[in-house]
């Protein structure tokens, strides 16, 4: 996941879409923000997606089981180095995890990460687009979250790190459902223009 949790653009025709979109703005500033509203609708099939595989059974926990070496080219000193990279596996953790409240809101992390998923509309001169992203990533845990795995203090104890499993539920519905929430967009515009040219 980027920074900010932004997925790849939805792949559109963006001069096409800004042009057209222009032309309905020019004839009904509320038809065009009834547009906008259709087009900010595009990305819900996908959040809904993700807000699923939220919704499902926590990871389970995760311990390194070993190690291995790898072999990595180090461009500074143009030699060959060996690295010692854990190997991680699954187990059965004692205490599961329990939806707790992490914030003021008294929100517990995945309802928190549920909250903060948005399309995002961009239509200007220099720049056109549309994206599902999350909100505040950093305070929600968007982006650990999102991770295979990662690491965290122990009860805060920074000295005390300990593994646990991510849930990856951003980017197999985005990139999933681009496609039909372009057609949207698509569909959007051409019913608008329908309108005008009736």
């Amino acid at each position: 996941m980027t920074r900010g949790g932004v997925t790849p653009n939805i792949a559109l025709d963006t001069s096409s879409v800004r042009t057209r979109f222009e032309r309905i703005k020019e004839f009904s500033p509320a038809l065009a923000r009834r547009v906008r509203r259709d087009f900010r609708q595009s990305g819900d099939e996908i959040i809904s997606e993700q807000r699923a595989i939220l919704d499902g059974p926590l990871p389970r926990g995760v311990a390194v089981v070993g190690q291995r070496t790898r072999r990595t080219y180090n461009a500074k000193t143009k030699r060959i180095v060996k690295r010692r990279l854990n190997v991680y596996g699954d187990r059965d953790v004692k205490r599961p995890g329990r939806s707790r409240s992490n914030d003021e809101d008294g929100v517990g992390l995945r309802e928190g990460i549920k909250k903060s998923l948005r399309t995002r509309v961009v239509i200007t001169e220099k720049r056109t687009s549309i994206a599902v992203r999350t909100t505040n990533a950093k305070r929600t845990g968007a982006t650990f979250w999102q991770a295979k795995r990662f690491r965290h203090p122990t009860f805060g104890h920074r000295d005390r790190m300990q593994y646990q499993a991510g849930m990856p539920y951003f980017w197999e519905p985005a990139f999933r459902g681009a496609e039909a929430a372009a057609a949207r967009v698509d569909a959007s515009i051409d019913e608008a223009l329908a309108e005008i040219s009736d």
